[in-house]
């Protein structure tokens, strides 16, 4: 294994945990391997830090999957179903049962590795999908050996009773196709069915997720997980429906004699929608939601995922938030969910990007009636809690209304957060109630 030494003055991030190092802290040029290739790594006196992948392509040299000198073969395909059957764990731990992220790349000391678990039913037969996502040069590498490394871990996850879904039921599909691959030197790829079943169409399955006020109930979503955003699904913001629906039960008294209106901005597949509606209709509450979206695909399946609920009056408006919200009327909405995508890619899209989180809120807050609901969302993991706050408090301000922070959310617990790694905690839910 090839050994690099880190700068001295540059080790104490490394040391912290923080599974990155630049090319610019290695007293060796990144030109001496091969991308993806293993890679030691040690302090000027020779001493161990961390075991990883190198890349002579990338700013971010060496990416950290083990700290403990005695895992001599961190990018082995046994070691990669170790850390995947023990994420798997870590998830059971904590409920997730039906569909959820499995593999949240640093986080689970496998940087540049997604991977979600969807799973679906089939004339009433049960099936998974993995859906995953390389992103670096190192995963590209250990995956040319996908297929021994997922049905190893499927084999482990029957044995652990983590799922009782055998191999032949289990279907794999890699989305290679987004852009930030590019900064490894990698190419994008079309979305591929690795595996297939023979009458399982990706491009229009059903799949399964929890409900977030009730483990023991399932919603279903019609999707689209070949050209769907992501792996094909958003799985993050479990945990910030829960805490809107929590904020909600007390005010159901409110809402016996008259619908809960909703608007659902940057609806995509209608998750927030069918989980609050779900949960309003298990207590005899009606609703009128308004889905807003710019894509007809998602508003499409996003009315079709709404229809399951007979309580629910639906209607959809194709829109680009930033510029077609002006026309819906003051005061309107007694919940409103703004969940844009990412406004703020890179650094240079800083400015223009929080002026877009300060419009499309501006228009939120005029939106909401008395003591309604805003749900803020930004998914930029550039922008830092304290600047969404101060583009929420312009948006306010120049909505006229006053509000104040209910609470604060991020990413759902299938998604868990390195403390070392703070780049990975991309996901911030701003609720406030208006005045």
């Amino acid at each position: 294994m090839r050994v690099w030494k880190v700068k001295k003055g540059s080790d104490i991030r490394i040391r912290s945990g923080h599974p990155w190092v630049f090319s610019n802290e290695l007293t060796d040029s990144p030109k001496s391997v091969q991308p993806g290739e293993p890679v030691e790594l040690t302090d000027m006196k020779g001493n161990f830090l961390a075991r990883g992948y190198g890349n002579p392509a990338s700013l971010i040299a060496f990416r950290a999957m083990v700290f403990e000198s005695h895992n001599q073969t961190p990018t082995s395909s046994e070691s990669i179903v170790n850390k995947l059957i023990k994420s798997w764990k870590n998830r059971n731990l904590f409920g997730f049962k039906t569909s959820f992220r499995l593999c949240f790349s640093e986080s689970d000391f496998l940087p540049g590795l997604i991977i979600d678990r969807y799973l679906i039913e089939h004339d009433k037969k049960s099936y998974q999908v993995f859906s995953y996502q390389l992103l670096t040069a190192g995963m590209n590498v250990i995956f040319k050996d996908w297929e021994n490394i997922f049905k190893l871990m499927v084999q482990h996850s029957l044995d652990n009773k983590f799922s009782n879904i055998d191999w032949d039921h289990t279907l794999i599909l890699s989305r290679n196709d987004v852009n930030i691959r590019k900064l490894e030197g990698l190419e994008i790829e079309v979305p591929k069915v690795q595996k297939e079943i023979e009458g399982i169409d990706l491009n229009a399955v059903k799949i399964l997720i929890q409900s977030v006020w009730d483990a023991d109930k399932t919603l279903s979503f019609d999707v689209n997980l070949i050209e769907g955003q992501k792996t094909g699904f958003f799985l993050d913001q479990t945990q910030n429906i829960k805490l809107l629906i929590e904020a909600l039960k007390p005010r159901l008294k409110e809402f016996e004699d008259k619908p809960l209106r909703l608007v659902d901005l940057c609806c995509y597949m209608g998750q927030w929608s069918a989980h609050i509606v779900h949960f309003l209709e298990a207590h005899n509450i009606k609703t009128e939601v308004t889905l807003v979206d710019v894509s007809d695909l998602a508003l499409k399946m996003a009315v079709k995922n709404l229809s399951q609920f007979k309580s629910a009056k639906v209607k959809h408006v194709k829109a680009d938030v930033l510029e077609g919200l002006t026309t819906f009327t003051e005061s309107s909405f007694d919940v409103v969910i703004s969940d844009p995508p990412a406004f703020v890619k890179n650094k240079r899209d800083l400015e223009t990007g929080m002026h877009g989180y300060m419009k499309l809120n501006q228009q939120a807050f005029r939106m909401a009636a008395h003591s309604g609901l805003v749900i803020s969302c930004t998914c930029s993991g550039l922008v830092q809690m304290t600047d969404f706050k101060a583009s929420l408090r312009k948006a306010v301000t120049r909505s006229g209304k006053k509000s104040k922070i209910v609470c604060e959310g991020g990413l759902g617990w299938d998604h868990p957060q390195l403390v070392q790694f703070p780049e990975g905690q991309y996901l911030k839910m701003i609720m406030s109630s208006v005045e």
